[in-house]
């Protein structure tokens, strides 16, 4: 398959670094579980769960996302995940509680504070769990948080401005207050640069 230079990245420099953080999610699922990954990129994560999960839906607005997902899938031929090109925003196909839990990984400092909000209200509608995996607030200093930076930085205008929105904001931590969301299990640790928390 070819990839595009975000392609590229996303699937040979990202996935690596965030993938060995998925136990803490993969500990949430049960086998009978079915589980929706919003803005699930390549698909990574998904493919990650489907190792325990019943069933595993994964959207995102990219077609070149879910078209590297869906063959990482058939790939590896794992055929309880599925892909859709779904804009995040508009959930109202999925009914209430259709699913388990609900995953968004490094995904909310990507959208817009008030679109966010809506995702999150949305996810809590369609899944009796919630798991969110983004940056820690604030991100401890060092190499990882100039690295973290840096990468933003290079990313898309308003890719970048959401991001400082979101760190301006308190992270996380507002997101889930101001959504409605309850945190049951949070994975904060003080010297990581990432932060799960566990949501009904």
């Amino acid at each position: 398959m070819k990839y595009s230079l975000n392609g590229y990245i996303y699937r040979f420099v990202i996935d690596p670094v965030l993938s060995c953080y998925y136990r803490f999610i993969i500990e949430e699922l049960k086998p009978d579980y079915s589980v929706i990954d919003i803005a699930c990129g390549t698909g990574s994560l998904s493919l990650a769960m489907s190792g325990l999960a019943y069933r595993v839906t994964g959207i995102d607005l990219s077609e070149e996302m879910i078209d590297i997902a869906t063959y990482t899938a058939g790939k590896k031929n794992i055929e309880n995940a599925r892909f859709e090109i779904k804009d995040a925003s508009d959930l109202s196909s999925y009914g209430d509680n259709e699913f388990d839990m609900a995953v968004a990984s490094m995904a909310v400092h990507q959208f817009d504070a008030d679109l966010a909000l809506v995702i999150l209200r949305e996810m809590k509608r369609i899944a009796s769990k919630v798991v969110l995996m983004d940056y820690n607030y604030p991100i401890p200093p060092g190499i990882s948080k100039l690295v973290i930076f840096i990468i933003e930085r290079m990313a898309k205008e308003d890719h970048y401005r959401n991001f400082r929105r979101f760190n301006s904001l308190g992270g996380l931590g507002y997101f889930i207050e101001q959504s409605g969301l309850r945190a049951s299990n949070d994975r904060l640790r003080k010297r990581s640069a990432f932060r799960i928390v566990v949501c009904s």
